[in-house]
Parts: structure tokens; sequence; C-alpha cells
């Protein structure tokens, strides 16, 4: 279980330098040492969501992030719109309706981006909303939304807008405050190249006057408790639960490894291997899920072929080479593969050992077919 190079949509493989950090003995969650460094981790963490807003760091997952985000917003006279095209964001309007019966989904195919023209209709029509969810990156399927634009049509509408963006905040360059996001949730284990176990959630300066005055449910998972610790308890404590202090002293090494490497250089390194791995896997005959011009650079989703099942390919990796990649979800299950091109993943080095152990399948199958017409 130990011996397999992850190249899975997360969690990734990990740094030495991260790993060492697991290993290191517990420290009190609490106290003048602990609280400069994880208030220093804040800070780097600010300089990666691109915010001057606060950031709160909550043991869970991304998902604990995204229950924290969405229920803290949601006072009684509020509505949700949730943008789903893929599980994840169907995930996010279970969410929004087990808080609110009245949350309202707007679908597309699963195989197109959300259009600007679309929320601005939906908006323009329902005046009720006061917020709305969406996905970044479609994990289940490698589909990029366009969330520069449709944060635009929120602010224009001083609509509130949470963001998922558990699988590309570290891998693709996002704006939070520029752009106008509201809420943006993430998670430790994908590109922040951080162990799972943590949800990350930064909330704008803009959001907390829209929010701050509502009464919502819930404890554990409620912003307006977070920021009454983080005020009342700054100077040894400011958080209401036990900090999981391993899990952030190494999700505070990725961070540095990603400030070091430098956010440009960074993007465009995600961009590039993206770029590659595309271009290997159609040249061994696969077809893309998504055009480039729609699809995820840290999550890279391919067609099997007609002579090559995804499942196939999926398994050869595994048990002849020991590569984890992973299966196609909901509508994509059984007829596409997805590859994650997230932080140490996304190298030369990488792309190159996958590709040559597809194309060894394909001439294995060959060699196969021709001494069956011998």
């Amino acid at each position: 279980m130990d011996e397999y190079q992850l190249m899975i949509p997360g969690p990734i493989q990990l740094a030495p330098e991260v790993l060492c950090e697991m290993g290191r003995q517990i420290v009190p969650h609490y106290g003048r040492e602990w609280i400069s460094f994880y208030n220093e981790t804040l800070e780097l963490l600010k300089q990666i969501f691109q915010t001057t807003g606060d950031v709160y760091i909550i043991p869970g997952s991304g998902s604990a992030g995204l229950d924290a985000a969405i229920g803290s917003v949601l006072g009684e006279t509020d509505k949700l719109l949730v943008l789903s095209n893929g599980f994840f964001g169907e995930r996010m309007a279970s969410i929004g309706k087990s808080y609110k019966k009245n949350t309202t989904v707007l679908q597309t195919p699963v195989t197109q981006p959300f259009m600007p023209s679309q929320l601005a209709d939906t908006l323009d029509k329902d005046r009720e909303i006061t917020a709305v969810a969406a996905c970044h990156c479609e994990s289940s399927s490698g589909l990029l939304n366009p969330i520069q634009d449709l944060a635009a049509v929120c602010q224009e509408r001083e609509v509130l807008l949470i963001l998922d963006a558990v699988s590309s905040l570290g891998g693709i360059n996002l704006k939070m405050d520029e752009w106008g996001i509201g809420i943006c949730v993430s998670a430790s284990q994908k590109c922040l190249e951080g162990p799972p176990g943590l949800g990350l959630v930064a909330v704008s300066k803009h959001a907390w006057k829209t929010i701050e005055p509502k009464k919502t449910p819930g404890w554990y998972l409620n912003l307006h408790v977070w920021k009454q610790f983080s005020k009342d308890w700054a100077d040894w404590h400011p958080y209401p639960v036990t900090m999981a202090v391993p899990a952030v002293r190494a999700l505070r090494r990725g961070i540095g490894l990603i400030l070091n490497e430098g956010l440009t250089k960074r993007f465009n390194r995600h961009k590039e291997m993206s770029k590659l791995l595309r271009s290997k896997l159609s040249e061994l005959g696969f077809l893309p899920v998504f055009p480039s011009a729609i699809a995820s650079p840290t999550v890279i989703a391919f067609n099997g072929r007609p002579d090559l099942s995804a499942e196939e390919v999926v398994l050869h990796l595994e048990e002849e080479h020991r590569i984890k990649i992973a299966y196609g979800m909901g509508v994509f299950e059984g007829k596409a593969f997805r590859i994650g091109n997230m932080g140490p993943q996304a190298t030369q080095d990488h792309i190159i050992c996958l590709s040559h152990a597809i194309e060894e399948l394909i001439n294995k199958r060959v060699r196969t077919a021709k001494g069956d017409n011998l």
C-alpha cells in the first residue's frame, strides 16, 4: 500500500520535508510560541488565497470547510443558488439543502462550464437569492468553470460568492480579493502539498460585512464562532477546538515550498505540465474529456480508447507499475480516467514515466492482437 506513486487528484504524495514535520513530537496547540507560528502560517496562506481577509484552518476535510462556509452565511431570509455541473456541485447543493430547503440548483450538462449570462439571467429573475456557491475545478471530471467572470456577475448584483477551490488553490491562479470572491474554501491535501485533514476557509472583508449580522446554526462549523474565538482568545488559543498540530506544521512546510517557488512560476508550471500530459495521451490515441480551453490544469481527464478501456489503463498502471490514477466519477464512471497534475506530480519526469507505462500497455495489446492473427 505504501509503494504506490500517487497521481490521483488528491491526496498527493508529500515531499520528504513535509513528512518529517508530521513525525515531530507533539507540542501544545496554544501558548505564545505556537500562536506566533500559527499566525505566521495564516499570513502565508493569505498570500496564496490572494486576500487580506481572514483565513481559518478547520480540522476536517474540504467538505467541512464548505459546510462551514455555506452554513455560516444563510440567515433566516437568505436563499442560496448552487451552480452544479458535476459531482462536487451536487455535494454543495446537498449541504445547502441541509440548511435551507429553498436552496436552488442551477444545472448545466457535466460537459459544459457555466456561462456568466446563465448566472446573470437566474439572479435577475430571482431577486431573493443572496448567495451563490460554485466549483472552480470540478475534480470529478476536470472541468474548469470561469470563476472570474462568474464572480463579476455576483459583484454587480451584490450577491455573495462562495467558491469551492479544493482542487485548484495553489495550482491555478485565483485572485480572491481582486475578483470579488466572498468566501473561498480549500483543503490541505492537494495543490497545497500538505497531508489530508485540514479544511481552509478564507473570508473576505466585504463578505464579513454581509454575514456578520446574521444568526446561523451550529457551533463547530460556524464561522461566527471561529471569528469570535480569533478575537477573544487571540493571544493564546484563537480557535474553538483543539488544533491539529502535526497537520498544520506539515501544511506550513508545504505552503513554504509553494511560496519559495513563486506563485506565477508555479501556475505556469502546472499549465505547461498539463499541456505536456495532454499531448502525450493524445499521441497515444486517447481523446480528452474536455478541450483545453475549459479543462483544468490540475485534474486531467481522458476517455478510454475503443480497444482499451479506461478501467484497463487504471489497472495496468496500478498492477504493473505501482502508479495510481483515478477512475472517472458520475457519468464518466467506466468511460474516463483522471490524473492529478498537482504540486510534485506536475513534473516532466512523472508525466513521461506515466506515458511510457501506458504506451507499454498499448504495445502489449498490439503484440497480442498480432499473435492472435498468426
